[in-house]
């Protein structure tokens, strides 16, 4: 993590990053059967790239700051650095959703 970066509103981004999220929820929900792995496995690794985004720019908008705060305050160990975990939890999940989704595990 650099210098410290004044905060930024960032209301379009955080709301475009909030639809984004919303979008593939929708479309985990309603996928049919044999996609739904592969969609699962995307709606998996996008939350933890965003885990990853929260650490590196959380000064851009408050969903990114949000994610980054919930890092320090409810995790354990409480620190910035919980969101490499979160992103590597959610990346890894999700490509293993993927592979087992096209069928290569």
């Amino acid at each position: 993590m650099g210098p410290k970066a004044e905060p930024e509103r960032g209301g379009v981004l955080g709301f475009a990053l909030i639809g984004i999220m919303a979008l593939l929820t929708v479309a985990a929900l309603i996928a049919r059967p044999d996609i739904k792995n592969v969609v699962m496995g995307l709606y998996l690794m996008a939350w933890g790239f965003m885990f990853l985004a929260s650490y590196f720019f959380s000064h851009k908008t408050f969903f990114l700051r949000g994610l980054l705060w919930f890092c320090i305050k409810m995790a354990c160990p409480s620190t910035p650095k919980m969101a490499f975990f979160y992103a590597f939890m959610g990346i890894s999940m999700g490509a293993v959703s993927i592979a087992s989704g096209l069928g290569l595990i």
